[in-house]
């Protein structure tokens, strides 16, 4: 069976239910929260996500060139490192456990193409320090360093999505994704990481996902003239830059994939056909950037 089209919902045991209705207009079906850490399957994702981005996905995303050897991934895990878990999302599930669960499923769905050799920054609990992830990107001899995140965004308010105890924040105020990069260095290295970050987001808007519009961006990361909607350049104090975006020695990108305090988008992300499309979608985009990809 084609792993990226098994039932959401019969991929993992059901801890719990929890409506997820709100005054802030979401009618959606119920949450599923999942007895593994860091997931969260949507029941009823088809009905809910017209509120967030389309439900229907093209299979046209696939990379159709192929270089002279294959493009080495450097999939980083976003946090994992000490003291910096990240995010806590609607659903309490942290930022860390969610990006590892997520790095693991992509990298599966680029080991079933061929022309990719992916290396994972962490897994399971590992802690690994950012310094220690750009060496090992570098010590691959990577192509590109793509590290997965969560945001967070909106003004939150508390809820319960197991109507209990937990509470977790909610805010439907802002989804979508983002793509990041730093222009900081020397040439050519800057133009390279902004080819990729175009190209990866060009490929998630061809894929129907939604960019987000940037609005809490400002003093942190800025629009880039010329590039896709989605895209941003840090712009963080000198001293507070992200530090894989601008010390590795390869093209390296964080994407946002969503706003973790959105349930819509928190409960769709779970669901393997967005995984399979968004992981299909990374890919066309980082043939594209590398020159491995031809006109369909």
């Amino acid at each position: 069976m084609n792993r990226g089209f098994r039932s959401a919902c019969g991929v993992l045991g059901l801890l719990a239910f929890a409506a997820c209705a709100d005054e802030d207009g979401f009618q959606g079906g119920s949450a599923v929260i999942a007895s593994v850490p860091g997931s969260v399957v949507g029941l009823h994702a088809p009905d809910t996500a017209a509120d967030v981005w389309p439900f229907a996905f093209p299979e046209d995303v696939l990379p159709t060139g192929a270089s002279t050897r294959p493009i080495v991934v450097f999939l980083d895990a976003g946090h994992g490192a000490k003291d910096n878990p990240g995010n806590s999302s609607c659903f309490c599930v942290k930022e860390a456990d969610f990006t590892e669960a997520l790095a693991h499923d992509v990298m599966g769905y680029l080991d079933e193409l061929s022309g990719f050799s992916v290396v994972l920054s962490r897994s399971g609990n590992q802690l690994v320090s950012y310094a220690d992830r750009v060496e090992a990107a570098r010590r691959a001899r990577a192509d590109v360093f793509v590290s997965l995140h969560s945001d967070i965004r909106g003004a939150p308010r508390e809820w319960s999505p197991d109507g209990g105890s937990s509470k977790c924040l909610l805010s439907h105020e802002a989804p979508g994704f983002s793509v990041l990069f730093s222009d900081e260095g020397a040439a050519p290295l800057p133009g390279s990481r902004r080819r990729l970050a175009d190209a990866i987001a060009s490929s998630l808007l061809e894929a129907r996902f939604l960019p987000y519009g940037g609005a809490e961006y400002a003093g942190l990361y800025d629009f880039v003239d010329g590039s896709p909607e989605g895209v941003f350049v840090d712009r963080h104090e000198p001293n507070k830059r992200i530090f894989v975006l601008r010390r590795t020695a390869m093209p390296a990108v964080i994407v946002e994939t969503h706003n973790a305090l959105d349930s819509r988008e928190a409960i769709l992300w779970e669901d393997p056909i967005v995984r399979r499309t968004f992981s299909l979608a990374l890919a066309k985009g980082l043939a594209v950037a590398l020159g491995a990809h031809e006109t369909l």
